[in-house]
């Protein structure tokens, strides 16, 4: 029944009043083994997945009969901290200095490309098209080995001849392009030329994360800042995974402090470092006071665990980790730091690019994918007292798709539902991406309800599979999904598409949701980002942005405009940011980070090869970047001018970004592949920050 609008400004106080009550019991009782820290901010990939557009007002809610939905969102810590975080944005204190100024790197570091005849040398080793993540993995050969998202495009034409057609504005074009593309692109490369802006993005530090060491392609560092609002050189630190086994030389995990400018002299410090026992190849969630982490873990058989660390400070370091004192479940509730509990999953599977999803509440739970199709949920997670830590039972694991490996899984509190895709892992797996397959192919999106229930959709990927978690807006109850390849022949040459899909939280079994093509298919595609007019937006209109071109076309900057919640099925090609089929190679599109400075608008976005800036040094085949927008405007052209951009080898993991002064942004992420890292010296794969100033 709905209220008369004549009583509706009491019982709005009267509900306001109320509903301090749930939100005050789950920060106070969040149950994290040590004290809360107040208005601390954890920033982890799952911030990246879950997002909050505005929900509107209590008295709006209340009108429309939705008050228990808007409840539970302003009620959820990840829409708090998003909503705390946007606001300290521009109130953020400048970050420490020794002579009380803001201090900025002139330029670049310099950075030399892997050789690229070096990297050709292993082509042969490299199989050209139809290959699982598994295989190409496999096909990877010491420091000159490919990220894994890049495969031999069906081109012909060698990429010396490319290069000299260009260089002589030759419109001879390669067997997929007509000669009206290749004077298209000519002419937008010059174009770009001869609008150069100074290069914004400037370089702070980089430290080696070990030989090959590195984050992982579509994982995400992690930053906890301790007080927001303001910076800290000793309680603020940055996490990154290596990827590496953990060895007594070696570090699994490893923490950084001194993250800013002005802290001891613009090096960061290792915080803490600790070889776990194993490999951990994705991305950490944070409790919510940050004295915890939870991730998975591989052992030397490949089998995987989700693990519970509580660090401790000054411990450590990247080449002398600290191994945790292993404690078993029962006991892990306040043990003391460093210590650690190890949870096999269920069936002793492995798990190649599933991260655990945490639900923070009294106590957590987590929720994480495997090899074989199963869905995990863990319960107890960061609790205290005798709840302690373990996998629950029956339904769960629930067998989601027990032909496919599942992606991450992702939560909405608002459906209860936990949404995840699944993809193409391993030759041997019965998953076959095909439109004629009928053995059970992948790439679907399933919901999971509370009781295990699970409802797919229809195929959407006919290639690799869903391999990146969706992008759930609670507020508007819709998931955003990101495949590289349709099955259509709708794009380029009769080739297939890329494409984000758009369904609503409660979208019933088959359904095909809402389409929109961001040019040629046939690699993965990973997560786009909304832009700020999104989020602020109570009516959920903005703008999506993706990087598609994941076949045979260069990887470009897309935009998707969204009004009042429904996707529009037009897109618009913005700038190109990779030359990657130009040279021979079809290119997964990577991740894109937004971050608004309350002035501009920011989106970062990195890719694998080819980086097209100038600023992103000689093309070659090892030669990624990171690349930064401004998206004030709400529109792109081709022509977009990048506001920086920074060569990092081989691209790089997903980006993290702070507000760590005025004007200013720190940017968290790590290389793929071995470069020289600056700040620590050596060559390896690299931590790093950067910083974005404001153009």
């Amino acid at each position: 029944m709905k209220v008369k609008r004549v009583r509706l400004p009491q019982i709005a106080a009267l509900l306001l009043n109320m509903s301090m009550i749930p939100v005050s019991t789950i920060l106070l009782s969040s149950q994290d083994t040590q004290v809360k820290r107040e208005n601390s901010v954890p920033w982890d990939w799952t911030r990246h997945h879950l997002i909050f557009s505005d929900p509107g007002t209590a008295e709006d809610a209340i009108r429309n009969d939705t008050y228990e939905r808007w409840l539970k969102i302003n009620s959820d810590p990840r829409y708090m901290q998003q909503q705390e975080r946007s606001a300290n944005a521009s109130s953020r204190t400048h970050e420490p200095s020794a002579n009380g100024a803001d201090t900025m790197p002139e330029s670049i570091e310099p950075w030399t490309a892997p050789d690229d005849a070096a990297v050709r040398s292993n082509e042969a080793s490299i199989k050209a098209i139809e290959m699982s993540l598994e295989e190409r993995r496999a096909a990877q050969v010491g420091d000159r080995r490919l990220p894994f998202g890049l495969a031999r495009a069906d081109i012909t034409a060698s990429k010396e001849q490319t290069d000299a057609d260009l260089n002589a504005g030759s419109t001879r074009a390669a067997p997929s392009w007509s000669t009206a593309d290749w004077r298209n692109k000519n002419n937008k490369e010059k174009k770009v030329k001869t609008n150069r802006r100074r290069n914004r993005i400037q370089k702070d530090w980089s430290e080696t994360l070990g030989s090959n060491g590195t984050t992982g392609l579509g994982e995400f560092p992690a930053t906890f800042t301790a007080t927001a609002g303001s910076t800290s050189c000793t309680s603020d630190f940055a996490v990154f995974n290596t990827g590496l086994a953990g060895t007594s030389g070696q570090a699994s995990i490893v923490a950084y402090n001194n993250l800013y400018s002005g802290c001891n002299g613009g090096t960061p410090t290792v915080y803490w470092a600790y070889n776990t026992g194993g490999a951990i190849v994705n991305s950490v969630s944070f409790s919510l006071n940050g004295s915890q982490l939870a991730f998975v873990q591989s052992n030397s058989s490949g089998v995987a665990s989700l693990v519970l660390l509580t660090w401790l400070a000054s411990n450590g370091t990247l080449t002398a980790p600290v191994p945790p004192t292993p404690t078993a479940a029962a006991s892990y509730n306040g043990c003391t730091a460093p210590c650690m509990t190890t949870l096999p999953l269920t069936g002793s599977p492995s798990d190649s690019h599933s991260s655990p999803y945490v639900v923070y509440g009294n106590p957590a739970t987590a929720y994480v994918g495997d090899d074989a199709g199963n869905l995990h949920k863990f319960i107890n997670i960061f609790a205290s007292g005798t709840n302690y830590p373990a996998e629950a039972g029956s339904p769960w694991p629930v067998a989601v798709n027990s032909n496919a490996s599942l992606a991450t899984p992702v939560y909405d509190g608002v459906s209860a539902k936990v949404f995840v895709g699944d993809y193409l892992l391993s030759s041997s797996s019965p998953c076959e991406p095909s439109a004629t397959s009928t053995n059970h192919p992948c790439g679907y999106l399933y919901s999971v309800n509370s009781s295990g229930t699970v409802t797919g959709s229809a195929q959407l990927d006919y290639n690799m599979g869903i391999l990146d978690g969706p992008i759930i807006d609670s507020s508007a109850g819709e998931v955003y999904v990101f495949a590289g390849d349709d099955g259509s022949t709708d794009c380029a040459t009769s080739a297939p598409c890329a494409a984000v899909y758009q369904f609503p939280v409660n979208f019933s079994a088959g359904a095909g949701g809402t389409e929109a093509t961001v040019g040629p298919g046939y690699e993965f595609l990973l997560s786009g980002t909304f832009d700020n007019a999104y989020f602020t937006s109570a009516t959920h209109t903005g703008h999506l942005y993706v990087v598609g071109n994941t076949g045979p076309a260069n990887n470009t900057l897309y935009q998707v405009s969204i009004n009042s919640s429904v996707m529009s099925t037009t897109t618009t090609a913005g700038p190109q940011v990779s030359s990657n089929y130009t040279n021979g190679y079809y290119s997964a599109g990577l991740q894109v980070t937004e971050f608004d400075s309350s002035s501009t608008d920011y989106i970062f976005l990195s890719v694998l090869s080819y980086g097209y800036p100038s600023a992103c040094g000689t093309a070659s085949l090892g030669n990624g970047c990171v690349i930064g927008y401004n998206v004030n405007s709400g529109t792109i052209s081709g022509s977009t001018t990048p506001t920086g951009a920074t060569a990092e080898a081989g691209g790089t993991s997903g980006i993290v970004v702070d507000s760590a002064s005025s004007g200013a942004q720190n940017i968290y992420f790590s290389t793929l592949l071995n470069q020289n890292c600056s700040t620590s010296g050596g060559t390896g794969g690299c931590a790093i920050q950067v910083s974005q100033s404001a153009p």
